[in-house]
């Protein structure tokens, strides 16, 4: 179950990471943000029904319905990366010890993360899909695993968005 806004976005995603090193970078980059944001996150603490949770899981929750929504198969496999994700930040949250090294973390990662994704499109010679859709920046992590799934010839649909040609990078 695919919806028709998720292959225009994609499609529009796509658009603009067509060069190889800008696809390299995303590849790095986009996870390293998306893990920045869930390590801070754990820091975020509530109470609700009786149990402690974390504003990581509780944002990681909401992406992950969003992309279930948009489509099934690529949201899903975002639910099993994410859940990775989201256990490995709040490990690594506990192992910092203290908001203060957290932050100091979060905002190497972030950056970093951002370095990555400019440098790419400085190769890429086009500004960033998100500056005209900020839409596009909750579009970017399912790109990484659309163009996957493409890769390995299962969604034509996919393929077809994303360019209708050979999807590894040129």
């Amino acid at each position: 179950m695919t919806s028709n806004l998720f292959l225009s976005q994609l499609a529009a995603y796509a658009e603009v990471h067509r060069d190889r090193r800008n696809k390299a970078t995303h590849f790095v980059g986009i996870p390293v943000i998306v893990f920045s944001l869930l390590l801070v996150l754990s820091l975020w603490r509530f109470e609700l029904v009786g149990r402690e949770w974390t504003g990581s899981f509780a944002v990681g929750l909401v992406a992950v319905l969003g992309w279930i929504a948009l489509d099934l198969g690529i949201g899903l496999a975002m639910m099993a990366i994410m859940a990775v994700a989201w256990y490995a930040a709040e490990a690594l949250a506990a192992a910092l010890g203290s908001p203060h090294a957290v932050w100091a973390t979060f905002l190497v990662l972030f950056v970093g993360g951002w370095i990555l994704q400019f440098l790419g499109h400085h190769y890429e010679g086009r500004r960033p899909a998100l500056i005209d859709n900020i839409f596009q920046a909750f579009i970017g992590p399912m790109f990484l695993v659309a163009e996957a799934v493409a890769a390995t010839g299962r969604r034509a649909d996919l393929t077809r968005a994303l360019g209708g040609h050979d999807v590894t990078a040129r």
